[in-house]
C-alpha cells in the first residue's frame, strides 16, 4: 500500500503549507452545505448522564481517540447496525496483539461479517487507509489501530482524520496502546480499560465491563463512568456500585477477574 500522495490545492498548485489546503476544504465544504451546518447525528451510549455529557453521544462525522486496545470494540459496537466497519493497524498489530475474535464481536451485537481488516505495513499508511475509508458513505466506522503511543498521528494527521469522517459522515475511532500527549484535533478523548463486569446470579462468567475515562470533550464536561453490556438485551448500563474504580489510579489498566469475560479476545 503506497504512503498518503500529499495535499493540493485548487488549479494543481501546491500550497506551501498542508494545513492551507486542508482549509480550504474545509471552507469548501462549508459553502457546499445548503443553508449552512447539518445536525449533527450521534452514537447515543443510552446512558443519560455520559449522553449529556457528550450532547447526545458521540457525534458522527468526527474522530474520536481511544487510549487502550479496548476502545476499539467499544467504538464499533457505537456504530450502529447498518454500514460496513473498517479496522486498520500495522501488520504487527494484528501480529503481536491477535485478530479481533468472531464470538467476541458477536457479544458485542457486532456481526463480523461487516468487519473488514487492513493490516499495512506501517502506522503511516494505515492511517492513509483509515482516511480513504472514512470518506465512504456506506462506512459506519473506522478504526485507526496504532502501536505504542502512536506519535505518527499528529495534529496533521488527525485533522486530515477529522476531514474524512466529516465528509463520509461515519465515526472515526483513532485507538492508541497508550495515552497520547501530543495535540490532537479529535472531538473526544477517552482512556478506556476493561474491568470485571457484573456476575449473572447463575454461576456463570461476568457481564463485559468498560472503565471510561473521558479526558477531552469538546461539546461538554469531562468524567468517568464504567459501563457493563447487556448481551441479551444489547445495550450499557451502569456497573454495579460493588465496582469500586477509585482503588484503582486513573489511567491504569485494572487487573482483570479471573473467567472474566472482555470485548474482545486476541489470539495467541
Amino acid at each position: 500500500m503506497s504512503p498518503a500522495p500529499p495535499f493540493h490545492a485548487p488549479g494543481g498548485a501546491t500550497p506551501s503549507c498542508p494545513r492551507d489546503a486542508l482549509r480550504r476544504q474545509i471552507a469548501r465544504i462549508e459553502r457546499a452545505a445548503p443553508g449552512g451546518a447539518p445536525p449533527p447525528v450521534f452514537a447515543p451510549f443510552g446512558i443519560a448522564a455520559l449522553d449529556d455529557a457528550l450532547g447526545g453521544g458521540l457525534v458522527a462525522g468526527a474522530l474520536h481517540e481511544f487510549a487502550g486496545p479496548a476502545g476499539a470494540g467499544l467504538g464499533l459496537r457505537l456504530a450502529g447496525e447498518r454500514g460496513a466497519l473498517v479496522w486498520a493497524g500495522p501488520a504487527e498489530v494484528f501480529r503481536d496483539q491477535g485478530l479481533p475474535y468472531g464470538p467476541g464481536l458477536a457479544g458485542l451485537g457486532l456481526d463480523s461479517r461487516r468487519l473488514l481488516l487492513v493490516a499495512t505495513r506501517n502506522a503511516t499508511d494505515a492511517l492513509w487507509a483509515a482516511e480513504e475509508a472514512l470518506r465512504c458513505p456506506s462506512v459506519a466506522a473506522v478504526v485507526a489501530e496504532l502501536p505504542g503511543d502512536g506519535p505518527v498521528a499528529d495534529l496533521t494527521a488527525t485533522r486530515r482524520l477529522s476531514l474524512a469522517a466529516r465528509e463520509g459522515g461515519g465515526l472515526g475511532l483513532l485507538v492508541r496502546h497508550r495515552a497520547f500527549a501530543g495535540t490532537s484535533a479529535a472531538a473526544t478523548r477517552w482512556t478506556v480499560a476493561p474491568v470485571p463486569g457484573p456476575l449473572d446470579g447463575w454461576g456463570g462468567l461476568g457481564a463485559a465491563a468498560f472503565d471510561l475515562d473521558l479526558t477531552r470533550n469538546r461539546r461538554g464536561p469531562v468524567g468517568r463512568w464504567s459501563l457493563a453490556w447487556r448481551r441479551d438485551e444489547r445495550c450499557f448500563t451502569l456497573a454495579a456500585p460493588s465496582l469500586d474504580l477509585a482503588a484503582v489510579p486513573a489511567h491504569r489498566p485494572h487487573p482483570p477477574r479471573p473467567g472474566a469475560v472482555l470485548p474482545l479476545r486476541r489470539a495467541g
